[in-house]
């Protein structure tokens, strides 16, 4: 600013001092001649003095001007510096605030991204936990699936199964015992569990009695004992091999040992009281076959041979009950027979007077054949002191309808 000013005064002073100047005429410029009057030397020092005097007025306007100009420019400057360092302040301000907000911002930011990372661990282990489940899944899966394609071959093998167990069990209901062994037969060699083989040798081993091969069906009721010590229907069974062949007394073990493991097994009950009646352990008979009927009331086999146990020993009193006891059943055909047979027997042996056995012919023609095994009654009426002759002739004529 000060060499601006400067330069602005002297360009003024010039400026000036040509305008000095030229306010005179050109005569007042012109040099005197050789004489010069005092008085035109008077008027011309009076004109320069003046002249001076302008200029000097002139200056110092000019200079107050200049003064004034540089003044108000300064005062510009202050101001415009001073709006300037206000405008800077308000930046600074505002650069501190926005400063501030940056920095808030980056903690926040910060703080975010920490919760971030926290969440970006936990959704990690979550991912990782998932993964292994979705793995345990997928082995799950799998298992299920070879599961079930193992259960489809067992549903296959089963299905099979059943179809020859069918077959087999109908082969034996209809006398064809050959044929039950071959089924069977198929079936054990399909490698069944456990429990289907166990049941199927026990059938096997009854198709091979049927057939009189004895040893065969004690080797496979064998087998049933060696996987299950347990089985009482294989004792059970086995004793009818024994009885088969005579061999009572093991038959007998063979019952009571299926009898310990069941006791309300029945059908071995009642071959140990068939049993007991070969042996002629009428006693014994007697207690399993009462035993028989309390676990089967409607036992009707169980009852005859009951009614025949106290018919054997002279005990005609409880064979009427029993008898009694029968005719309250509504039997059919084959039994209502027997049940005739065993009315006549006792009216004969108890009774007084002499019967007729036409009630029992007529019995037969209506209902079928007598179909019960007489042979110890027959040997009873024999040799029973109880029996008088005209008893004993009636009794051999119905042992002959029955028999006929």
């Amino acid at each position: 600013m000060k060499r601006y000013s400067i330069e602005f005064k002297s360009f003024l002073f010039l400026v000036l001092l040509l305008c000095s100047f030229s306010s005179f005429s050109q005569e007042q410029f012109n040099p005197v001649n050789d004489v010069h009057s005092n008085d035109q030397v008077q008027i011309d020092k009076y004109a320069f003095e003046t002249a001076l005097n302008s200029a000097d007025r002139t200056i110092t306007f000019l200079q107050w001007v200049i003064g004034v100009f540089s003044g108000v420019i300064t005062i510009l400057f202050v101001i415009f510096k001073y709006r300037d360092e206000k405008s800077l302040e308000k930046n600074r301000d505002e650069l501190r605030l926005s400063q501030e907000k940056i920095e808030k911002i980056r903690y926040e930011l910060l703080d975010e991204e920490q919760k971030l990372n926290s969440t970006l661990q936990r959704l990690q282990k979550m991912t990782s936990d998932y993964e292994s489940k979705i793995e345990y899944i997928e082995k799950k899966i799998q298992s299920l699936e070879q599961k079930s394609d193992e259960l489809d071959r067992k549903t296959d093998n089963i299905n099979e199964t059943n179809m020859y167990f069918s077959i087999a069990y109908n082969a034996v209901e209809n006398g064809n015992n050959q044929e039950a062994v071959n089924y069977y037969t198929k079936i054990i060699d399909s490698k069944p569990d456990e429990h289907t083989l166990k049941t199927v040798l026990n059938n096997r081993a009854i198709a091979y009695q049927n057939l009189g091969k004895s040893e065969l069906a004690l080797m496979d009721y064998q087998r049933v004992i060696d996987l299950d010590p347990a089985h009482p229907q294989s004792y059970g069974n086995r004793g009818n091999v024994y009885d088969a062949s005579g061999d009572y007394i093991k038959a007998v073990n063979e019952y009571s040992k299926a009898i310990e493991l069941k006791n309300d097994y029945a059908d071995a009950i009642y071959n140990r009281g068939c049993t007991y009646l070969k042996l002629k352990n009428y006693e014994m008979a007697v207690n399993d076959f009462k035993s028989l009927l309390k676990i089967s009331p409607g036992d009707i086999d169980g009852m005859f041979n009951l009614a025949e146990t106290y018919f054997l020993t002279g005990n005609f009193d409880e064979s009427k009950k029993v008898i009694d006891q029968l005719n309250l059943l509504n039997l059919e055909n084959g039994n209502v027979t027997v049940l005739k047979f065993f009315e006549m027997l006792y009216n004969i042996a108890a009774g007084s007077k002499f019967i007729k056995s036409d009630d029992f012919k007529n019995s037969v023609s209506e209902n079928g054949k007598l179909k019960w095994n007489i042979a110890d009654l027959k040997e009873w009426a024999l040799i029973s002191n109880s029996l008088n002759a005209d008893k004993k002739k009636q009794l051999k004529e119905l042992f002959k309808i029955a028999e006929s």
